[in-house]
């Protein structure tokens, strides 16, 4: 199944380690020619991936998420830590219609 990238971090031995939106994680590599992930290398590049989905071979299998969902827009894929929606989400232009007394 397809799940969003919510962020990243290296694991014990310095491999870069994508956290999925399900709450499962999964090694991102650059390793050609088998893996040619160039982007893997580059803060810049890794941090323009959030949102953007990768296959988890866990929920695949059937496993259980932790489930990270609630922190993703489910329109444009941005982590909701903040971070403006991309241009045209649905979900930016919904206005707040609660009356404050």
């Amino acid at each position: 199944m397809q799940r969003a990238i919510v962020g990243f971090h290296q694991d014990a031995q310095g491999e870069w380690v994508a956290a999925l939106a399900c709450g499962h994680e999964r090694h991102v590599r650059h390793n050609p020619p088998l893996f040619p992930e160039p982007w893997v290398l580059d803060a810049e590049a890794r941090r323009e991936r959030i949102g953007t989905s990768l296959d988890c071979a866990l929920c695949n299998q059937g496993g259980e998420a932790a489930c990270f969902a609630n922190l993703v827009c489910p329109d444009c894929g941005v982590v909701l830590d903040g971070s403006p929606h991309r241009p045209g989400c649905a979900s930016n232009l919904v206005q707040d219609t609660d009356t404050k007394l």
